[in-house]
Formats: C-alpha cells, sequence, structure tokens
C-alpha cells in the first residue's frame, strides 16, 4: 500500500476539522462554555478523544481554535459580499437579506455567534478586547464604506456614515434574532424576512 500523498493528508485534515466544528456547535450550543469539554465534542463528531487532542492541544484551544475559524468565516462573507462594483443599495439589500434568511433556515448559527461574542472574554483572556475590536471594524469598515458610497451618489439619506451603518447594521441584529426566536409555519417566514427588510431600508433609503 503506497503512503499517502501530501493533498491526501491534507483532505483527511479537512474532514476531520470539519467534523470536529460541526460537533463543537452542537455541543457548545446545548452545554455552554463551561459545560463542554473535549469528551463530548469527541463522542459527537465520532471520533477518537485522542483525535481531538491530535489537532487541539486542550479545551481553550479548540475554543479559540473554533471561535477564529467562525469569525474569520464572517468575515470573508462581508467581504465578498459588500465590497464589489455593484450598486450600493443591492449590496446592503444582499447583505442584509443573507443575515434575516439564515436566521431563518439555520437559527441556531445565530445564537452561536452571539454565545461566541459574549464568551470572547473568557476564551481570550486580555486579548479578547483587542480582538473583539479587530474582528468588530474587518466586519463594520465595510459596510461602512458601501454606506458612504450610497450618501454620495444620493441613494441614501444625508446623516453620519458610521451612525447610519451602525443604526443600519443594529436592525439587521435586532431582527435576525427575532426571527431565530420564531416558530412559526416555514411558509410564513419569507413575508417575515421581506417586512424585515422593508422595515430596515425605509428609515435609510433617500
Amino acid at each position: 500500500m503506497s503512503p499517502r500523498s501530501k493533498e491526501q493528508h491534507e483532505k483527511i485534515r479537512e474532514e476531520r476539522i470539519e467534523q470536529i466544528r460541526k460537533a463543537f456547535s452542537e455541543v457548545y450550543l446545548e452545554k455552554g462554555l463551561q459545560g463542554t469539554d473535549m469528551g463530548d465534542v469527541a463522542k459527537k463528531a465520532g471520533i477518537s478523544r485522542a483525535l481531538v487532542y491530535y489537532y487541539y492541544k486542550d479545551k481553550m484551544d479548540l475554543f479559540q481554535g473554533m471561535f477564529l475559524e467562525y469569525f474569520e468565516a464572517a468575515r470573508d462573507y462581508v467581504s465578498d459580499s459588500l465590497l464589489t462594483d455593484e450598486e450600493p443599495l443591492i449590496r446592503l439589500e444582499r447583505y442584509a437579506r443573507f443575515y434575516l434568511e439564515t436566521a431563518v433556515t439555520m437559527p441556531r448559527r445565530i445564537f452561536l455567534y452571539r454565545n461566541m461574542l459574549n464568551d470572547m472574554p473568557l476564551v481570550f483572556g486580555e486579548q479578547a478586547q483587542t480582538l473583539y475590536q479587530q474582528f468588530s471594524d474587518i466586519i463594520h469598515s465595510p459596510l461602512q464604506r458601501t454606506v458612504e458610497e450610497g450618501i454620495r451618489c444620493g441613494r441614501l439619506i444625508e446623516a453620519d456614515p458610521s451612525l447610519l451603518a451602525q443604526t443600519f447594521w443594529g436592525g439587521v441584529a435586532g431582527a435576525m434574532l427575532e426571527l431565530a426566536k420564531r416558530h412559526q409555519p416555514e411558509e410564513e417566514m419569507p413575508a417575515l424576512v421581506e417586512q424585515a427588510l422593508l422595515i430596515i431600508f425605509t428609515g435609510i433609503k433617500k
């Protein structure tokens, strides 16, 4: 039997990390920071505890690695969604719609990110504030730039760009949590998403 190639090793590693990631999110949402341990994650992932320790040296290393991976995924989405050549309102609607539809189709992910942000001080200690600020800047800088473009081209109301961007995000975040908490029939949810978009954009469109 020939030894595995570098590419095969990397594929196996990615598959294992994905197993751990999915298991971590489920256990963390169910048991919280204090209640989650490596054994729970291994059992949920269907792999050995030793294999989890192969990739993460201890519980805090696992938490830090998972938090950073999820934050990086959020950063990539924001950049891909907002930093384009499209008209600002198109970008902003796509951005808001993505989060609102995610709240409907994958509500657990909304609560996962909320819990991660709340638990950052416990996971990262003294680094938490710096990391939170970096994450916030990475997330909100493209949003503010898009809002500034919208104001300049006359599609958004004249207002302080930073305040308008934060107010817009506050509306999206609030609607997201409200939709994620709902337990209404699936066929009713698209109309609620459209209502939320109408409410949010009524306040900022010129």
